[in-house]
């Protein structure tokens, strides 16, 4: 009679789980973490977080990287969320109604931005909240102290890494003054009042509010950009050789105004917009009267030479000319640098923000 042969259990060193797992989306991890007390410790664990997450936003097929827009229709507001790998195949993205409660008592609705997968909600002008997409979580700050002068809101979201703390700027100006400069921390849940770095007012000029103070002005209250731990904003002087282009700046960590100082070229353009490129400051710079832009970025923060124009694009996104994703205005384009291509994905929603999947807790922060 043939002896039968011991069957042995098949296993896995620990390092080679953790590696799979740490390749795996978020929504398979969140189903698995109930599986095991070990697994359920080991993705809940922060050097897993933290290791997952930076995995995640190096991927350059960008698999785990997601775009949320706010759409409005009868004056109803939905948040809506879709891949943003397709964008770059098919063109198309198909969203899904996102798990962020929206009611009627909403008038309006402003994605800030995302941090470390966390997006920033600006809702009524003094609601904020904070809202994992991926883990479904979401939180609720203590109302902004919106005073009644205040008209127009200027904020930003941002991450104080020495601290691991997420903040929310606010600033509310009314028609004379700055009303109230306040900034939230996440590990506190309160608001703190910050000394304002200027006595700027509102100015209403070609149908629009602008932020004055003497000589110099910011286009008009909006959102910060966040990078190397600081939000920032465009400005513009006028010094004795003219109007000049600056950026100015509010450090997260120690919670001070600077400014970043741009090299003299950028001082031709007529209206400079600011963003984020592969974690760099850009500058996407229009020309008036040219059928071209130009891309700046600042390779090395906080040195005024590390300022390069890395490409010019065609002025016309639909003209018929490594891709990049711009948000052009309210809409999305997509630029092939290669080809000297712009394509135009379909995606609906008046206010859209690209976030990388995560599994960073509102909850335990």
């Amino acid at each position: 009679m043939k002896r039968k042969t011991p069957h042995k259990n098949p296993y896995l060193p620990q390092e080679i789980i953790t590696e799979i797992l740490l390749r795996l989306p978020v929504k398979s991890l969140l189903r698995f973490k109930p599986t095991s007390k070990s697994w359920r410790s080991l993705i809940s664990s922060k050097h897993f977080v933290k290791t997952h997450l930076k995995n995640s936003t190096k991927d350059r097929t960008f698999a785990h990287h997601e775009i949320i827009a706010a759409t409005v229709e009868d004056n109803k507001y939905e948040v809506q969320h879709s891949s943003l790998h397709p964008l770059f195949l098919e063109r198309i993205a198909y969203a899904n109604r996102g798990d962020f409660p929206v009611d009627e008592s909403v008038d309006s609705l402003h994605l800030l931005g995302s941090c470390n997968g966390l997006i920033c909600i600006n809702i009524n002008r003094n609601k904020y909240f904070l809202w994992n997409p991926s883990t479904r979580e979401y939180k609720k700050l203590p109302d902004f102290d919106l005073n009644s002068p205040g008209l127009f809101i200027e904020d930003g979201f941002g991450f104080d890494e020495s601290s691991g703390d997420y903040k929310v700027y606010a600033v509310s100006y009314g028609l004379f003054q700055a009303v109230a400069a306040k900034i939230y921390s996440l590990k506190i849940n309160s608001w703190t009042s910050i000394n304002y770095h200027n006595n700027d007012f509102l100015l209403y000029h070609n149908r629009q509010f602008l932020l004055y103070h003497n000589n110099d002005f910011l286009l008009s209250p909006g959102t910060g950009k966040f990078v190397s731990g600081n939000l920032h904003w465009i400005r513009k002087k006028k010094d004795k050789w003219g109007w000049r282009w600056y950026i100015t700046s509010l450090d997260l960590k120690n919670e001070v105004y600077g400014i970043v100082e741009l090299p003299s070229d950028l001082n031709d353009y007529s209206r400079p917009v600011l963003g984020v490129l592969n974690g760099c400051l850009s500058m996407f710079c229009y020309y008036q009267d040219r059928e071209y832009s130009d891309l700046w970025v600042l390779k090395h923060y906080g040195v005024l030479d590390s300022w390069s124009k890395i490409m010019r694009i065609p002025t016309n996104p639909f003209r018929e000319h490594i891709e990049v994703l711009f948000k052009c205005g309210l809409d999305l384009v997509v630029y092939n640098s290669k080809e000297d291509h712009f394509s135009d994905p379909k995606m609906i929603g008046h206010n859209k923000v690209v976030y990388v999947e995560s599994l960073v807790s509102i909850v335990d922060e």
